[in-house]
């Protein structure tokens, strides 16, 4: 877009630099505020005052006709962003389908993105970039008017002794109205989760972040810090920051061809997302990581190997394919790399952490959380050009080597979540659930265990026990 460059001069490096970098700053400085403003006036009235920030960023945006004024619109826009998921409201089964919207949402707005700057790239005026920008201005306006179908979490409510109100609404979100025997229980789950982190008011600061003890709240931290700091190793953004080099380092040289590329990938990306809606929450979240990981390392390799045996010196570029087959062999291989990270660590990137965090600092994790992504995002987009510049394809090869790296960490320290309540999650980290079994379903309660042994009694089915009148369970869950 022309009138856009000459208009705020981002072609000029430290325009481009700060235009891309500051807002990721905000961003971080905002998700950091996001967990203290959620548990002081709730998740849902945060989500109507981050929605409301962010609608006033955009519009700044869209009236913007300084540098000045466009990065302040971004910062404000950036800064609203926070701690958006449905971890607490969201049955264990359909948890990761419900948090993987978000990512569906970041996909969908990526690929929007890149066909509406592709459909307005032949425009000479300043309509092709205002109009651009102002698609950004829906979501929130959207976002606002579907808050009021959405009720406040039922774990919020109980910590502010609203245990009426809690109760109503999780039965409304477990589509019951009458005394359900699993709504009780979990209701009483919640409860007795809640007692305790009221006897423990140490535990709510910051400083619990780090702190070992029985909640293991430092492994949870340094997990959840880990998983965003891995999702940006894998190189997933520095593929889409950069993408425009990466095809001009396949010969694809034309601004229109570049920009039909962006919106190729983003279609992918979006396309890539919507099949994780049928798996994410029957397959476990290591084997997922794991396996994905190990095939962006060979697509990042391959693509380091291509490059290193067509490319040829082209002026500013420092690398350039003039081999056809070639160039559409690294295409189809970063389309294999980008429908990989969609099915993978685009939506598990936000589920896991949202699902590890005890509800006692789950608002203050979440944004620190959150906040370390953004940290680790500028710090990627800033090293980046320094990589394309020295080492060229060798570029591919580090992120390749990263990827292989991650698989192992992920195989080594991440314990599997999938199907686990936020209790059972709770135990796992403890060291209290000694079967980690993804399929094994444990009791978080006392009552529950007791229930279910009362269930088993009526049904006839013999509990063996030892001399002492010890359980034989191989699935004792207490030590």
């Amino acid at each position: 877009m022309v009138d856009f460059q000459h208009t705020f001069s981002v072609t000029e490096s430290p325009n481009s630099a700060i235009i891309v970098s500051i807002p990721l700053a905000a961003a971080a400085f905002g998700s950091i505020l996001s967990g203290p403003t959620a548990d002081r006036i709730g998740r849902r009235n945060y989500f109507f005052v981050a929605t409301s920030i962010q609608f006033i960023g955009s519009l700044v945006q869209i009236t913007a006709t300084s540098f000045g004024t466009l990065l302040l619109g971004r910062i404000i826009a950036f800064s609203a962003i926070g701690i958006f998921n449905q971890s607490e409201i969201s049955r264990p089964e359909h948890r990761g389908r419900l948090i993987a919207f978000y990512q569906l949402g970041v996909t969908l707005g990526f690929c929007i993105a890149f066909w509406v700057a592709y459909g307005t790239s032949h425009i000479s005026t300043e309509l092709s970039w205002r109009l651009s920008i102002g698609l950004q201005i829906i979501p929130p306006i959207l976002l606002f008017i579907g808050l009021f179908a959405l009720p406040e979490s039922p774990r919020w409510l109980i910590y502010r002794e609203r245990t009426t109100e809690a109760l109503t609404i999780l039965k409304s979100l477990r589509n019951t109205t009458t005394g359900d025997y699993l709504v009780e229980m979990e209701y009483a789950s919640i409860k007795q989760d809640v007692s305790f982190d009221e006897k423990f008011p140490s535990k709510q600061s910051y400083k619990a972040l780090l702190e070992k003890g029985i909640e293991n709240n430092r492994r949870r931290t340094i997990l959840g810090i880990g998983m965003h700091m891995l999702t940006q190793l894998t190189g997933i953004n520095v593929l889409l920051f950069y993408l425009p080099h990466t095809l001009r380092s396949t010969g694809i040289t034309e601004v229109n061809s570049e920009l039909l590329g962006n919106g190729v990938s983003g279609m992918v990306n979006m396309l890539a997302t919507i099949p994780v809606f049928f798996f994410i929450d029957k397959w476990d979240r290591r084997r997922i990581l794991t396996g994905a990981s190990l095939i962006m390392a060979i697509c990042m390799i391959t693509t380091a190997g291509v490059l290193a045996v067509y490319s040829v010196e082209n002026g500013p570029e420092p690398v350039y394919i003039n081999n056809n087959i070639a160039t559409y062999s690294i295409l189809v291989i970063l389309c294999l790399f980008i429908t990989c990270f969609a099915l993978s660590w685009g939506p598990l990137g936000w589920i896991y952490p949202a699902e590890i965090y005890p509800q006692i600092i789950r608002a203050k994790a979440m944004g620190v959380t959150t906040a370390s992504s953004y940290c680790f995002n500028l710090a990627i987009s800033q090293i980046a050009p320094v990589l394309f510049k020295y080492i060229t394809w060798g570029t591919y090869v580090v992120f390749g080597c990263f990827c292989l790296l991650i698989a192992w960490i992920v195989h080594t320290f991440y314990p599997e979540t999938r199907g686990r309540s936020l209790e059972e999650i709770h135990l796992i980290f403890s060291g209290a659930l000694i079967d980690e079994r993804p399929g094994l379903h444990h009791p978080s309660t006392a009552a529950e265990a007791l229930d279910r042994l009362r269930i088993m009694d009526d049904e006839g089915i013999k509990i063996p026990i030892d001399n002492n009148n010890n359980e034989l369970n191989h699935n004792k869950i207490y030590v």
